[in-house]
């Protein structure tokens, strides 16, 4: 239900049900985490992350969390003038995590991260120095780890910080299950019958195709082998267009990448399209194969079953990603690439899907918990922050605050909109699944553009 929020009505109640608690922020009490206390969920790439987070605000919800959702700057700003809450950090590189951290930690917030680059890095040293510094883990109440891999590599750097570190997966490999994956599979099908087959290529190239486009100059070696990776996609993107006409390929940039990088060295191919919108579970559940290099896509894209295909023309025991190796066919040459291709094409454009035998994955289970022990992450989640309580106050914004506006390209790419339906609709889906009707009873409410209140 979207309608108009009843400001004073909330901030009364939130006001009288938190009147008896202290005003000094624990690190971790008894109680409850629900009763109207409030999670932060901010978000930085919308296809990658938002439905994950409001998987994660459904269930909140039921359990009495008020939310605020939105884009990450918006909703760092909204938890310096709204009440204590949990800020659910997604992780951050290191100069924008302090900021971010830091005024969450000072304004007594209960803070937890969950890094949504945990799940794979090629460098541990690389990641403790860029995503997960020392100098940080005061401002931390507790890290979600998205499997024992990444505990360990924490847990080894800072043994002190043992305690604070829970695997937990995340709410958006939820959504890959058999359970939330019906949610897509309609918009899938639509995308199918749109394009004809199609192969998906998806890109992780920022290193050296960044958001203002291809770095020149010097480069280190780990931008020199993105390099390499980029020039070997783009010809072998090429040679499949002009090899299987009768097939569509659909590259699908990093939302942090330069598109027009791909529409130019692309042009003039008729079955090739470059496109960034809609949320990538639609474009995988669509797709005949997925063809990537280290991508968390490939994951997700074994996790649904799909065909999943691996192309590693330039191969380096530094910078390759074992994982998204593990869980894909691999192929080293654009030959190989042809003939895994060519004996499935005509399956393919008779509109048969390809049900290979599941790959067993060795290293899946160590990289993502959940999988081990077949758990839903959201359940995992909110159990850990059902024991969390917070101390209460009366603040809130004057009637007269207005959100800042950010018109920086690389945030509009990264999260071009959000309207309050996109919300409601997720939350039906998930009615649907759960025989409930959550939605009918949820106020959404819009408090600066990308920014949502939200109270069942």
């Amino acid at each position: 239900m979207v309608e108009p929020f009843d400001e004073m009505a909330w901030w009364f109640r939130y006001s009288q049900l938190h009147k008896s608690l202290s005003l000094i922020k624990p690190r971790l009490i008894e109680g409850g985490g629900g009763m109207g206390g409030i999670l932060y969920l901010p978000i930085e790439i919308k296809s990658r992350e938002l439905d994950g987070k409001l998987l994660l605000a459904y269930y909140a919800l039921s359990e009495g969390y008020q939310v605020i959702i939105g884009e990450h700057s918006k909703v760092q700003e909204a938890s310096g003038i709204y009440p204590r809450g949990i800020f659910l950090g997604k992780g951050y590189a290191r100069g924008f995590r302090k900021k971010v951290l830091t005024q969450a930690d000072q304004r007594g917030h209960y803070v937890v991260e969950l890094d949504e680059e945990g799940l794979i890095f090629p460098d541990e040293n690389i990641y403790l120095r860029s995503r997960m510094h020392q100098d940080l883990l005061p401002q931390l109440d507790h890290v979600y780890c998205w499997g024992d891999s990444q505990k360990r590599v924490i847990e080894k750097a800072y043994p002190q910080f043992k305690s604070n570190c829970t695997v937990t997966g995340n709410p958006r490999f939820d959504l890959l299950s058999p359970k939330y994956r019906v949610v897509y599979q309609e918009k899938g099908e639509e995308l199918k019958n749109k394009y004809g087959p199609y192969i998906l290529i998806n890109t992780r190239f920022t290193l050296y195709n960044t958001i203002s486009g291809k770095k020149g100059g010097h480069l280190s070696p780990q931008e020199e082998y993105i390099k390499k990776l980029y020039g070997h996609f783009i010809s072998m993107i090429k040679q499949l267009s002009k090899n299987h006409p009768a097939l569509a390929f659909i590259v699908r940039p990093h939302p942090a990448e330069r598109m027009e990088s791909y529409q130019k060295d692309l042009l003039g191919l008729e079955n090739v399209q470059v496109i960034r919108s809609g949320y990538v579970l639609h474009w995988l559940l669509g797709a005949s194969a997925l063809i990537h290099n280290g991508c968390t896509t490939g994951i997700e894209g074994y996790l649904l079953d799909q065909m999943v295909i691996s192309y590693m023309p330039v191969q380096s025991p530094t910078y390759d990603v074992p994982l998204t190796q593990d869980v894909s066919e691999s192929v080293t040459s654009l030959k190989e690439l042809q003939i895994l291709i060519s004996q499935n094409e005509s399956s393919w454009i008779k509109g048969k899907r390809i049900r290979r035998e599941k790959k067993k994955s060795a290293l899946l289970s160590d990289f993502y918990g959940p999988e081990k022990r077949n758990e839903f992450a959201y359940k995992i989640i909110l159990g850990h922050l059902d024991s969390v309580s917070l101390s209460s106050e009366n603040k809130r914004p004057s009637k007269h605050y207005r959100f800042k506006r950010d018109t920086r390209k690389k945030i509009k790419q990264m999260f071009p909109s959000l309207i309050s339906q996109e919300i409601a609709d997720f939350f039906k889906g998930i009615d649907h699944i759960e025989q409930q009707n959550l939605t009918d009873h949820v106020k959404i409410t819009p408090l600066a553009d990308r920014l949502f209140h939200l109270k069942n």
